[in-house]
């Protein structure tokens, strides 16, 4: 059964579109050279102007994809939630899917 391993890329999306920097954690650059399936977690921080609020919101590819790839897939449905003007902060963390989360 395939689980979220500890073979991750985090960043924040605001900073990725000016510098394309993000933290990879584990073997994912190795394991990421193939398609795989993801887990990916996105944690949105809105604002009304007068409160915050946090939301996780999760989020699979349907189908396996590289690294490369990930990053516009993500860019896409985080587009489609329509947080565009409320939204304060982005911050991604996708995880290789493993067999047992190894």
């Amino acid at each position: 059964m395939l689980k979220p391993s500890e073979h991750s890329v985090y960043y924040d999306v605001d900073q990725y579109q000016i510098d394309k920097k993000m933290q990879f954690n584990g073997n994912v650059l190795k394991l990421a050279q193939k398609p795989r399936y993801w887990q990916v977690t996105v944690t949105v921080k809105t604002t009304n102007g007068v409160l915050q609020d946090v939301d996780s919101i999760p989020f699979r590819p349907t189908s396996r994809v590289k690294l490369g790839e990930i990053a516009s897939l993500i860019n896409d449905y985080i587009f489609s939630l329509d947080f565009i003007g409320k939204c304060v902060s982005c911050k991604v963390c996708a995880r290789v899917m493993t067999e047992g989360g190894v």
